[in-house]
Parts: C-alpha cells; sequence; structure tokens
C-alpha cells in the first residue's frame, strides 16, 4: 500500500515539474517572439525542454518567420526596382521631350497658314500636359528615394496657405472656379515650408481638375483624441488643414483608395496620373503629420494634420 501511494506521489511530483516546464518553456517562447516584433535582429526561436508537440510548433512557427523575412525580402528588392524604373523613364523621357519642344517652337516662327498653326497650339497643349506628367513622376520618384530626414520647425502655417492660394487665383479665375479661406486664428505647426507649399498647391492642382464650384480651404485646431490615451500616449493639439470642393454626382471616387499612386477616377482616366495626391501623402507623412479624406454626397474633403510640437 505505501509503495502504491510513493509510487503516486512519484508520479505526481514528475507530472507536476513536466507542467512548470512546459509553462517556462511557452513564457520563453513568448519573450522570444517579443524580442522578435522589437528587434531587427530576427533569430530563431529555441527550445530548452525536449518536448515532441512544442519542437513542431516551433519548427512551424521558424518555418513561417524564414517564409516572411524572404516574402519581404523579396518585396523591398521589387519596390526598389519600381522606384528606380520610375526615375529613369522620367529622367529618360525628358530629354526628347526637351528637343520636341524646340522644334516646336522653331516651327511657330515659320510662315504657316491658320489650320497648322491649330495644329501646332494642339501640339503644344499635349506636349505641356505631357511634361506636367513626367514632372510628377520625377517629383515622386525624387521623395520616394529620399531618405534623408527632414528638418521641422515651428512656421506659420496659415501664412503658408494664404499664400498657395493666392498664387492659383489667376488659374481658378480662368477656369471660373472661386475659393476661399476658413479660419479660427493664426496657426502654428511643425513642418517644413517648402514642403508645405508643395502639399497645397498638389491639393489645388486636384481641386482644378475635378472641382464643380467653389473650392474652400479651412485651418483649425484639432485635439488628437481618437487615439486611447494611455502612459506612452496623450492626446495632442494638431492642426488640421482641409480642402473641400464639389465634384461631378457621376465621378467615381473611391476614399479608400484616393491616396493611392496611380489610382485614377474611370472617368477622368486619361486626364491624371495619379500621382498628384500620392505626393501629398508621402510629403505630409515625411512632416510627421497624417492625411484625410472623406466624401459627403458630392462634396469631397481632402486633407492632412500637423503637429503643433507642443
Amino acid at each position: 500500500m505505501r509503495f502504491a501511494v510513493l509510487v503516486i506521489s512519484v508520479l505526481w511530483v514528475i507530472l507536476l515539474l513536466y507542467f512548470v516546464g512546459l509553462k517556462c518553456q511557452l513564457r520563453s517562447l513568448r519573450r522570444q517572439l517579443e524580442y522578435r516584433v522589437s528587434n531587427p535582429i530576427k533569430k530563431p526561436l529555441a527550445l530548452e525542454m525536449q518536448d515532441t508537440d512544442l519542437m513542431a510548433l516551433t519548427a512551424a512557427l521558424n518555418q513561417i518567420f524564414r517564409q516572411d523575412e524572404e516574402f519581404r525580402r523579396i518585396q523591398n528588392r521589387n519596390e526598389n526596382e519600381y522606384k528606380e524604373l520610375i526615375t529613369n523613364i522620367s529622367h529618360d523621357l525628358r530629354t526628347p521631350l526637351t528637343v520636341l519642344k524646340g522644334y516646336l517652337q522653331l516651327l511657330e516662327r515659320c510662315e504657316i497658314d491658320d489650320t497648322g498653326r491649330k495644329y501646332l497650339s494642339i501640339c503644344f497643349r499635349h506636349t505641356d500636359e505631357l511634361e506636367r506628367r513626367i514632372r510628377q513622376f520625377f517629383e515622386y520618384s525624387y521623395w520616394m528615394n529620399q531618405d534623408q530626414e527632414v528638418q521641422l520647425n515651428i512656421i506659420n502655417v496659415t501664412n503658408i496657405i494664404v499664400d498657395s492660394m493666392t498664387d492659383f487665383i489667376p488659374v481658378f479665375e480662368e477656369k471660373g472656379l472661386t475659393m476661399r479661406l476658413n479660419q479660427d486664428t493664426v496657426c502654428k505647426g511643425l513642418a517644413d515650408e517648402e514642403l508645405l507649399r508643395r502639399v497645397m498647391q498638389n491639393l489645388l492642382k486636384n481641386c482644378l481638375q475635378y472641382s464643380a464650384g467653389e473650392v474652400v480651404v479651412s485651418i483649425t485646431k484639432d485635439t488628437d483624441i481618437q487615439r486611447i490615451p494611455s502612459q506612452n500616449h496623450t492626446p495632442k493639439d494638431r492642426i488640421r488643414i482641409c480642402v473641400q470642393n464639389p465634384i461631378a454626382e457621376d465621378l467615381e471616387v473611391d476614399p479608400s483608395k484616393i491616396f493611392q499612386r496611380f489610382y485614377v477616377g474611370k472617368k477622368e482616366r486619361n486626364q491624371s496620373t495619379g500621382l498628384g495626391l500620392s505626393i501629398v501623402k508621402l510629403l505630409v507623412e515625411k512632416m510627421q503629420g497624417e492625411v484625410f479624406v472623406t466624401r459627403d454626397g458630392n462634396l469631397l474633403r481632402i486633407g492632412f494634420y500637423l503637429n503643433t510640437g507642443h
């Protein structure tokens, strides 16, 4: 009887030790997984306990990690090749386009009839449009390949936006469009002046292409309350810049895709590269900001947030 009790006690101790060891090993695996998430060096998971099921699980996880790392490596390589392709295309197209425009200008000085001048005007219009598109490709590829960190300073955001809007007044009037500014107070934020100008220029150019009425630019102070406050994050004051314009009812616009490169509505597919708003997103993120877009009926609102630096 005593022997049986002793055997059972020993078995319970062995079983208890096994479960304790199993729990310790699971904790070790969890720590290794957390380390992989927070560190650039991805070590394979290791086991100290020789358990068949745990060894199979660890081997499967390591296999998934290897496949994921290989996929990311291929993805990064393809992305770099894609960036290089855009840059090369931009450079390769600029030279023949410059030559073409030069010969068109020479042809303009020659004696040609009214029909010839009409055709020449069409050629100039299309070469100008081609030049604009190539410029967008070049700008996009430049900023995509720009790894240097942008130096941000506290600047008068309101002044930059007002200046940008003023520059666009003549072209807006030429297209029969109006725009106005809504603001409560002068806003200062953390940004780069040149990048902010480029962002506003691209947003206003987008309005020139798609707006069906008055363009309203608003600048307001906003608190980042969408994130849950924690020990590492508290709500921050931000500046919200929004460009609102009505669009045609039948214009196909998917807000979830509007910042994707090369995305254009089907109706306007032949009139845009789809890079303007992609550049906006790229530059805003370089200024540590965030873009947004909403559509309410025929009202399209595109804008971005900038930090105040406080």
